[in-house]
């Protein structure tokens, strides 16, 4: 019988493997309903038995191993012992004598695993160490195909045991998974890597690396060691869900420490140990496979901690130990491209977990060790500048220079005190290779690309963002070394500017030739990299932080005035310069170095204006606009009026030209804003150095003890009459935008009533008349179409959308005065411009720019007026855009992207019932909640929410977030919703927990419980709402014992499952019922019975957290036990 039945099964197979032209559909669907029988077949083992002997076909060879680990884990409880062990004796046997095709071999060797992994809960790793026996004297004494197989069964072994989460034994709760795993770490895990060890030690003694045999034994070898050496070893306080991130992680990123118990003590410490590993990786550096797994191991080991060194003294033993053979490495070799990975990673792995300990070995070891990873951190850099230049798409160097610079962020801060003099000849040497490969020779090496085009791409990072990492640690070398970065760096520049200032006269009288346009090209990327280095020495970076002068700056120059090397007044003549050509000023010498370079920006920022008012701005360099914009964001915010209270001591110079209240911190403004002026003149086809312009300006604009004095300055007002005569589409939109942001966050700081309304007046005015001017023109219905009236428009609704984004609690009241009776206005043109989604799209920005800002510090009667400004606005648009969202008008993202703002709108309006900083006024009523309008926009476009809309992730995440978040805050509004919106939410949650990945099914089950638990809570059993959400009891357990939950979010499945049975216990019950009933087999609803049964021991169905956190931890349990034999589809 089983002799046809595998006949039957090699056709089917045959006729599936098939071309399509071979073979009809219905004889193709008629194979797959063969095969997929067979999968379901009960005690399989006989028949596969005779499939793995007789059959030929490998397809159906596989299939009968995958039956085979299906129908171990499904009737595991129900099989004898002596079956298992002779099946497994069976299966071993088979593989050792039999030569399957490789996936049908590790597919076996996986079920072996398994069995042995199931095993070992019960007998605690006996058998499993009699295995471990056999496969070692296999791999000592077979021949070489046999000693391979014998890795592949430790390796398919390790794999089963490593993983607890997502192992793929699910027959077993993670409880057991861990607590085997844990077992295997305490008495397998060392005693392979001692093997493996063993043996490696023996194969380099014989020398017979030349062998093939002996070079794949060696692979398996490696793998192994490497794969005990990246062990995921995890705390057993921790819970579950910690447990899985932890895993995939390290699973997707890179291997975790080696972290050690003190068992292991004797093989980590052993003196041969490390010279062993180094050994081998000298052996097989030559090959790229080899050499992998090797440097993986070494890797490894430079990251061993925990109480296996706990003792400071074998600490140090075991760092020594290792610092000789790898310095004994790293000065033997020319490093390769792809080792130089391995050998940086090796480094920032030594910083990471011995740095305390490396400045307490022996002074000859302290230097050998600086010096070789400076001669390292030197080449790796030459060489990520070679590959950045040839565009390679393979970056060994770069992130091996990338290794070396984090590990030299630990080094200069456990070296500064202890190796003074050799860390500054380390700083010198990095630092000036560093700058030399991003300078054209003849002071460079960077290497020309005829192939580079200087462009700024939108969607490409922009040097101080690709490598802000590289910079940082660069602008630490250069604080090092001061009196020598400074210098050098002001020198270069200087030479620069005037090279370009040269360039600029000559080419007002002749043409360039390609010569000299290469050399401005060369310039221009000097000066680029020449500021972007310069400004992280200055400056650290300081996001979140308030921006602060580093302490060795401050203190290099006070040292440099104590010493007369600079004094005020020549520093105040330099400042007084920089709008000048001339560079010959007899005093430069003696001027603060810091502030030198602050002022040759300046003064390229004078050529580059110059340039550009005799109508050659179009051969300057943007990207260096830029760089020079981001330059004097940093350095003004960091040094301009810095605040001094934060520091112990401030140099002459800066208290005589920086500190507020001085000439010179005013005159420096001044400057700074008039080229912010000139940028927005001359360069306003530039989007991207206007954005920079824009940061600078806004950035200064927001920090109050600048602002007070910038209001005052005449630079201000020059930039507020500019504003007021830009005509509409000169900027791009967005810098209208930023710029009334910045003027309405400056006069933040004004104190004097008659000041504030002088400014606001000079800022808001202009604004507010061409709006009138809009509104009042007779001829508006016919003209609104013409380009200049759309662009009027969008100017107009940019600027009020800069003054939203600008409010502060201060000046809320008034600005909102300013826009609430233009708000009122904004649902006409969203009912005119409706098929322009430019101008709809910025009207609901506006609106939800106003909700995000002013609504938290708005009384209850302003609120009001922004309440109803909003819904008339989404009520416009609803109407307008009833058909618009079809199949063909979806084909691209930006078209929904205003539904996307509405819902923005709706959820910054919600938080108003969540924060809400308005001065409490008794007398004011409130008559309308936040959410009450968040639901009633709901109402207004839900028609518009269509589950093709809802394909789109960011729209379909902004959804899902509005609605739990109401459901949070208001569940009662929730279950009084009209029948109609309400059926449409708990239509779009179901279709949440069906279609979507885990974020929208874990938020569409957060909002099913919050529902659950509010209906249980009060008593609401005869309530529309409580009628709606019993379809969700059945679904939920349907889609859990049908493995379609995640099993990332099981734990909040079984909580919401939780909350409904609370409020449909006897529904429940009879769903229980149904499904054991259902069940053909009797022993499969024995089964089902009793872990039901185990499900509600001790559970109480009444509300308590106490009892829902155990119905949970019950529920993971069950889950694991149903899956293991219950199928459901």
């Amino acid at each position: 019988m089983n002799t046809e039945f595998i006949h039957e099964l090699e056709s089917a197979a045959n006729i599936l493997m098939a071309p399509p032209n071979v073979v009809t559909n219905e004889q193709r669907h008629a194979a797959e309903t063969i095969i997929i029988n067979f999968r379901k077949s009960k005690s399989p083992y006989v028949v596969c038995r005779e499939i793995l002997e007789n059959s030929q076909v490998q397809y159906i060879m596989f299939e009968a191993a995958e039956l085979l680990k299906s129908a171990l884990i499904r009737e595991w409880s129900f099989l004898q012992e002596s079956d298992i062990i002779s099946l497994r004796q069976y299966l071993m046997h088979y593989v050792m004598n039999r030569t399957p095709s490789a996936f049908v071999q590790e597919r076996l060797l996986q079920v072996i695993a398994i069995m042995i992994k199931r095993g070992s809960v019960e007998d605690l790793g006996q058998e499993r160490a009699n295995i471990l026996s056999e496969v070692e004297n296999l791999i000592i004494g077979a021949d070489p195909a046999k000693q391979v197989l014998g890795c592949k069964v430790i390796l398919n072994l390790m794999q089963e045991y490593s993983i607890t989460v997502k192992t793929t034994d699910v027959g077993l709760p993670w409880e057991v998974h861990y607590k085997a795993k844990r077992q295997f770490e305490a008495t397998d895990l060392k005693r392979i890597f001692q093997f493996c060890v063993q043996v490696l030690s023996e194969i380099i003694k014989s020398d017979a690396f030349s062998s093939p045999n002996i070079l794949n034994l060696i692979k398996y070898l490696l793998t192994i060691t490497e794969n005990v050496l990246t062990w995921g070893y995890i705390s057993h306080i921790l819970p579950k869900r910690i447990i899985g991130v932890y895993e995939s992680v390290y699973e997707a990123d890179q291997a975790p420490p080696l972290r050690l118990a003190t068992s292991w003590k004797d093989i980590m410490l052993a003196p041969q140990l490390l010279p062993l590993m180094f050994q081998v990786y000298w052996k097989v550096r030559d090959n790229d496979e080899l050499a992998h797994h090797a440097m993986t191991c070494l890797v490894q080991l430079a990251s061993l901690n925990g109480s296996v060194v706990s003792n400071e003294d074998v600490k140090m033993q075991y760092l020594t130990a290792y610092m000789e053979n790898f310095l004994k490495l790293i000065t033997s070799v020319n490093i390769k491209n792809k080792e130089s990975l391995g050998i940086s990673n090796i480094v920032r792995k030594l910083e990471l977990f011995f740095s305390s300990d490396l400045t307490k070995l022996p002074q000859n070891l302290q230097e050998s060790y600086l010096d070789d990873i400076t001669r390292l951190t030197c080449t790796f850099a030459e060489g990520a500048s070679l590959e950045e230049a040839e565009g390679s798409d393979n970056k060994y160097y770069m992130e091996s220079f990338d290794n070396m610079l984090e590990a030299w962020t630990t080094i200069l801060k456990d070296f500064k005190d202890s190796a003074n003099e050799y860390l500054s000849l380390a700083s010198m040497r990095v630092f000036n290779t560093y700058l030399q490969c991003h300078l054209a020779p003849p002071d460079g090496t960077r290497s020309h690309n005829d192939d580079q085009v200087e462009e700024i791409e939108d969607n490409e990072d922009n040097d101080r963002i690709k490598f802000r990492d590289q910079l940082q640690t660069i602008g630490m070398f250069g604080r090092v070394i001061l009196d020598h970065s400074l210098p050098v760096l002001y020198k270069l520049l200087e030479e620069r500017i005037e090279k370009l200032r040269a360039h600029f006269q000559a080419m007002q009288t002749q043409a360039m030739t390609i010569a000299e346009s290469t050399n401005l090209d060369n310039l221009f990327e000097d000066v680029h990299w020449i500021i972007l280095i310069a400004g992280h020495v200055l400056c650290m970076d300081s996001e979140g932080e308030t921006p602060v002068i580093p302490s060795e700056v401050i203190r290099y120059c006070v040292q440099q005035c104590t010493n007369s090397v600079c004094t005020l007044d020549a520093t105040l003549k330099v400042m007084a310069s920089v709008q000048q050509f001339t560079n010959d000023l007899d005093c430069v010498d003696q001027c603060d170095h810091v502030i030198r370079i602050f002022c040759d920006v300046l003064k390229l920022c004078f050529v580059e204006t110059s340039a550009a008012e005799i109508k050659l701005g179009h051969f300057t360099s943007p990207e260096v606009g830029c760089t020079m914009m981001w330059f004097l964001n940093r350095w003004c915010l960091s040094y301009l009026m810095p605040i001094e209270s934060f520091y112990d001591e401030i140099p002459q110079t800066f208290k005589g030209g920086l500190v507020k209240d001085t000439e010179g911190a005013i005159f420096l403004f001044n400057v700074v804003l008039q080229k912010i002026r000139a940028n927005i003149c001359h360069f306003n086809s530039e989007p991207i150095l206007l954005q920079d312009t824009l940061n600078l300006f806004c950035d200064i604009c927001s920090v109050r003890h600048k602002s007070i004095f910038l209001c005052r300055s005449e630079g201000i007002w020059n930039l507020i009459n500019l504003h007021g005569k830009l005509e509409a589409g000169v900027l791009p939109s967005v810098i209208r935008r930023g710029l009334c942001r910045g003027f309405v966050m400056a006069g933040a700081t004004i104190a004097y009533q008659e000041e504030i309304d002088n400014y606001y007046g000079a800022v808001l005015k202009p604004l507010q008349q061409r709006f009138k001017n809009l509104l009042c023109q007779e001829n508006f219905n016919k003209i609104y179409q013409e380009e200049r009236v759309k662009n009027e428009v969008i100017d107009i609704v940019e600027g009020f959308i800069g003054i939203a984004k600008g409010t502060q609690m201060t000046t809320v009241h008034l600005l909102f005065d300013f826009l609430a009776p233009m708000l009122a206005e904004l649902p006409k043109f969203m009912k005119i411009y409706n098929n322009y989604q430019v101008i709809v799209q910025l009207i609901l920005e506006l609106f939800g720019q106003c909700a995000k800002c002013m609504l938290c510090y708005l009384s209850q009667l302003d609120s009001k007026r922004l309440y109803e400004s909003t819904l008339a606005t989404i009520q416009t648009y609803t109407k307008c855009n009833e058909n618009r969202f079809t199949t063909e008008a979806l084909s691209e993202e930006s078209s929904f992207q205003d539904l996307t703002l509405t819902l923005d709108l709706l959820t910054y309006i919600l938080s108003k019932d969540c924060l809400d900083l308005s001065p409490a006024n008794p007398n004011e009523e409130v008559t309308i909640t936040a959410a009450d309008i968040s639901l009633f926009g709901l109402n207004f476009i839900m028609p518009l929410m269509t589950t093709d809309l809802l394909k789109y992730p960011s729209l379909c995440a902004q959804y899902y977030r509005l609605i739990v978040l109401i459901n949070d805050i208001f569940p009662e509004k929730v279950c009084n919703l009209p029948e109609e919106l309400l059926t449409k939410v708990l239509i779009s949650v179901e279709y949440g927990l069906t279609q979507f990945g885990s974020d929208i099914v874990q938020a569409s089950l957060d909002f099913l419980q919050g529902m659950a638990t509010y209906t249980y809570k009060n008593g609401m059993q005869n309530s529309n709402i409580h009628q709606k959400l019993l379809p969700f009891l059945k679904l939920l357990l349907d889609l859990t014992l049908s493995h379609q939950i995640n099993s990332d979010i099981i734990c909040t499945a079984s909580c919401c499952i939780y909350a409904l049975i609370c409020c449909y216990s006897e529904q429940y019950n009879i769903f229980v019922q149904n499904l054991i009933q259902s069940q053909s087999d009797p022993l499969t609803a024995e089964r089902l019975t009793a872990a039901f049964n185990q499900l509600m021991n001790n559970v109480p169905f009444d509300g308590d957290r106490f009892h829902k956190m155990k119905f949970r931890d019950n529920f993971d349990k069950f889950i694991s036990n149903v899956h293991g034999f219950l199928l459901i589809k």
